[in-house]
């Protein structure tokens, strides 16, 4: 016991419980030096995924209009270039799918409305062409074959 007072005696050792100044300190700078390069490579993640996505769905448009064609005789994907986006229209007419391709700003390498057609067998009726998707210091390509084949680079 301490006395009546309550008091420690001078010299005597108090139990800790917390964190010294220094030691929070010290962490809050280690922090503050490693921070940056994990947000930076954060971003570049974050861009790469956005730009790959983007692809995907375009990817996923031209699977829909051979689809469509073989099913409906004919079908067409429409690329808007401003602002980036795609549909799939039918034979008769009828949005059978619809993509942002501008998400999370990605840009396009067209201008304009590029239309590729597919036909009954579910070939294409285009020259070859590729399509490029860009954010910052990320890109993806879709090549599209003449036959209308996708393929990924």
């Amino acid at each position: 016991m301490h006395g009546l007072s309550g008091r420690r005696p001078m010299g005597a050792c108090a139990s800790r419980s917390g964190f010294a100044i220094i030691e929070v300190a010290v962490v809050l700078a280690l922090l503050a030096v490693l921070a940056p390069p994990i947000w930076g490579s954060g971003a570049r993640v974050r861009d790469a995924l956005l730009v790959h996505e983007v692809r995907e769905a375009a990817a996923r448009l031209f699977a829909e209009a051979r689809w469509t064609a073989v099913a409906e005789g004919d079908a067409t994907v429409v690329l808007h270039g401003e602002p980036p986006s795609g549909l799939v229209v039918s034979a008769s007419g009828d949005t059978v799918a619809l993509a942002d391709l501008g998400r999370g700003g990605v840009s396009v390498n067209w201008q304009g409305t590029v239309q590729l057609r597919y036909g009954p067998l579910g070939l294409g009726r285009v020259s070859s062409r590729t399509l490029k998707f860009a954010l910052r210091n990320e890109s993806r390509r879709l090549v599209i074959s003449s036959f209308g084949r996708v393929s990924r680079k």
